[in-house]
């Protein structure tokens, strides 16, 4: 799915339950623009493009996936600033960027919907703090995710995320935040390779400086072709902190790579 994360704005993706075929390799490519985006912990809010959306996705057999996404290179033209946490040691330029938080996931299928009715996975994750609070765009802490994931085709694919993640305090060293994610997702056939898609995600619960309450919506257009996907999705970030709006693009590759029989 396409939210891609950094640590002080856009809440989790929502992740389907099911798995690649075994063997099978998925590599996305995408942009994204967003206007009026907020980073907290620096006090700044600016335009933001996000270049190089990155997503690794192999599955290792029926039951294990591991994934890896991030941004290459994320720009953000700074229109306010306001005191802050790291105000004083962002960097005073107009125009700043920087590599995004990248996050390793390891997801595991508990119950394929076709056997059971209703198809289960849960997946861990890891992020990494690549960007660096200097540049105003990242808050150096790693932050660690868990949640489970639901989904059935009822008229469409439904599919609900419900997890914890442990964030890393960037203002108080040994400190952390305990939060609650959630992410819904209604995926509808419009045409026979054609989808429309609806989002929601959040998170919520323990906040604190660099660390707010996040929600999102997205609509957005799917197009199968082979062994290729498009997706074009408009955002709208409505949380108190955050209320972002923006566009993304999304090309998805998947081959198949490996024998593991």
């Amino acid at each position: 799915m396409p939210l891609l994360l950094t640590a002080q704005q856009h809440p989790l993706p929502v992740e389907s339950a099911s798995l690649l075929d075994p063997g099978n390799i998925q590599i996305d490519f995408g942009v994204a623009h967003f206007r009026d985006q907020p980073y907290p912990l620096s006090g700044l809010t600016g335009n933001l493009w996000k270049l190089g959306n990155l997503r690794f996705r192999i599955s290792l057999s029926d039951y294990v996936e591991l994934q890896t996404d991030g941004t290459l290179l994320n720009l953000l033209t700074v229109t306010q600033r306001q005191s802050a946490f790291d105000s004083a040691v962002a960097t005073p330029n107009n125009f700043t960027g920087d590599i995004g938080d990248f996050t390793l996931w390891t997801k595991f299928l508990i119950l394929n919907e076709y056997r059971f009715g209703v198809g289960l996975s849960i997946r861990f994750g890891v992020q990494l703090p690549n960007a660096s609070n200097e540049s105003g765009l990242g808050v150096d802490e790693m932050n660690f995710y868990s949640s489970f994931l639901l989904q059935k085709h009822f008229i469409g694919m439904w599919t609900a995320n419900f997890g914890v993640g442990i964030l890393g305090d960037p203002t108080q060293v040994g400190n952390q935040h305990d939060v609650f994610l959630y992410g819904f997702e209604y995926n509808v056939p419009i045409r026979e390779s054609t989808f429309c898609l609806l989002q929601a995600a959040g998170r919520t619960g323990h906040a604190g400086s660099g660390i707010p309450h996040l929600a999102g919506g997205k609509i957005g257009i799917e197009q199968d072709s082979n062994n290729f996907i498009a997706r074009i999705f408009a955002v709208i970030n409505y949380s108190g902190e955050d209320k972002a709006k923006g566009i993304e693009l999304t090309i998805a590759y998947s081959f198949h790579a490996i024998d593991t029989k």
